[in-house]
């Protein structure tokens, strides 16, 4: 008899990684592979899509190849990138790359349609506000500047169904992916016929959405062999990357959220009923499914994040590894102010424009004092969220941290101290395969993920903020709001390339 290992997979945007999990929620097997995405333009962000699904099967066999004796993959399960789309023909040829969250070219299109559909209507249907980020704004693009290959195209596909459309031949998605595309409907949980039909797109078009840990088919014999798979292995719908890593690190509880720090840093709430405001809507924050029935969770994030220590190290200190870069970083908190939008900017405010801006670098000022300034700045982003999340009635009182942009303490108790939040760590180190784990074992034994054994990780360690250094940022932060609205009105005066 052989034990079932449940495979999570994780498709972001700079490497995918996969991980098995037996019952216990121990780790047996994990692999990855990295791969970059490309900036042509300063707005635009693609991956190359063939690369990403080789990149998926290749760890998948990876996995398989390295299960101790006796232990076997009985499901999988996907967790994706949000927004990112691939367009395939009736094959099943991939016909272009994918343009991925930070790609913002379409933002005269997803204006101009908003608009003419009406803002308040497009977020009552989506649960959404409108960005260039989503789907339904790359797709208007693809449709005005690339009318040959959108007319070729047989469906679009997101990441998680890409891959799982190439492990069992149908197409299917998770509830909250499917949500992140910004064309489908949150109440009745179906792509919605009135956003479709204005954009111009079918519903037969996209991948058939399922709730999380529904079964979306098998893997076949032929497919199964050539990934070392045993026969009849099962694949489950998964969903939107930060949505499976909330339920992977075991932040499900109402007052509690995931604070994910990866290329985006990002918040996840999660509500108990589909909660639609005027204060969440005017600051952008999102409403749509958790991966527990009948919850809902909101995202509050900075597209800046891990991302900005990668290339602060590449750029300034090559000779250093990260912990080496992270242990230059004072302990006492800078006078250096940072608005960190060396990307377009996340929630509140989906600005495009902005660019980042230092205030308060002298001469003097040391490489280890700037580090820490950026990383303040990011930490400020997400207090600002937090105080809007509160102002909507989504109170944070404890964090659960996941991603590799938390391994270093100083890293932690900074953001504990800016936020002034404790931030608890557990011993889960991928939570978003651990998440996509946690629904493919919950697709075979017909049962909710969180009342599955061991579910919940194991809480290591809690930080807690320091109350004089949480005193001290939150003067400051009220000097950064006012840094941060003068820069968002002013920053056409700049000389653009």
């Amino acid at each position: 008899m052989t034990n079932s290992v449940y495979l999570g997979i994780d498709v972001g945007s700079s490497r995918v990684k996969a991980a098995g999990f037996d019952r216990y929620g121990r780790l047996r097997t994990q692999a990855d592979r990295a791969y970059a995405y490309q900036t042509p333009s300063p707005e635009r962000m693609i991956l190359d899509s063939r690369q990403v699904l080789d990149s998926a099967l290749e760890v998948i066999a990876q996995c398989v190849h390295a299960l101790p004796d006796g232990e076997s993959i009985a499901a999988i399960a996907v967790s994706s990138q949000g927004e990112a789309f691939t367009p395939i023909d009736r094959h099943g040829t991939i016909l272009a790359p994918a343009m991925i969250s930070g790609d913002t070219r379409a933002t005269e299109e997803i204006t101009r349609f908003s608009a003419d559909f009406g803002l308040e209507r497009l977020y009552e249907i989506t649960g959404h506000t409108p960005s260039a980020m989503f789907s339904l704004g790359k797709l208007l693009w693809l449709a005005k500047h690339e009318p040959q290959l959108r007319a070729k195209a047989a469906k679009f596909l997101c990441f998680e169904d890409l891959l799982v459309h190439a492990l069992t031949g149908r197409a299917a998605m998770g509830f909250p992916l499917a949500a992140r595309t910004m064309l489908f409907d949150g109440k009745n949980h179906c792509w919605s016929r009135e956003i479709l039909d204005a954009a111009g797109f079918r519903a037969e078009e996209f991948a058939d959405p399922l709730p999380c840990g529904a079964i979306a088919g098998t893997v076949p014999d032929s497919i199964a062999h050539r990934l070392g798979l045993g026969r009849g292995v099962v694949v489950a719908a998964g969903g939107h990357d930060q949505i499976m890593g909330a339920l992977g690190c075991g932040a499900w509880e109402s007052n509690t959220a995931m604070y994910a720090a990866g290329s985006v840093e990002c918040f996840v709430p999660v509500m108990e009923s589909r909660v639609l405001s005027a204060g969440l809507r005017q600051s952008n924050l999102c409403t749509y499914d958790f991966a527990l029935p009948g919850k809902f969770a909101s995202v509050a994030y900075s597209l800046t994040g891990s991302n900005l220590l990668e290339y602060f190290r590449r750029e300034f200190a090559p000779e250093y590894d990260f912990t080496q870069l992270l242990d230059t970083m004072p302990e006492e908190p800078t006078r250096i102010l940072t608005l960190p939008y060396f990307t377009a900017s996340g929630t509140p405010y989906f600005d495009t424009e902005t660019p980042a801006c230092v205030f308060n670098w002298r001469l003097s000022t040391t490489r280890g004092e700037l580090l820490k300034g950026l990383q303040e700045g990011i930490a400020l982003e997400m207090k600002l969220n937090a105080e809007l999340l509160e102002a909507s009635s989504l109170r944070l009182t404890r964090l659960i941290a996941t991603g590799g942009g938390f391994r270093h303490p100083a890293v932690v108790q900074l953001h504990a101290d800016v936020l002034n939040l404790p931030i608890a760590l557990t011993d889960v180190t991928e939570s978003g395969c651990r998440g996509a784990a946690l629904l493919a074992r919950s697709a075979l034994e017909q049962c909710a993920p969180d009342r599955l054994d061991h579910a919940k990780p194991e809480l290591v360690r809690l930080v807690e903020p320091d109350a004089q250094r949480a005193k001290f940022y939150s003067e400051k932060f009220e000097c950064w709001k006012r840094h941060s609205q003068l820069m968002r009105g002013n920053h056409s005066c700049l000389m653009q390339k």
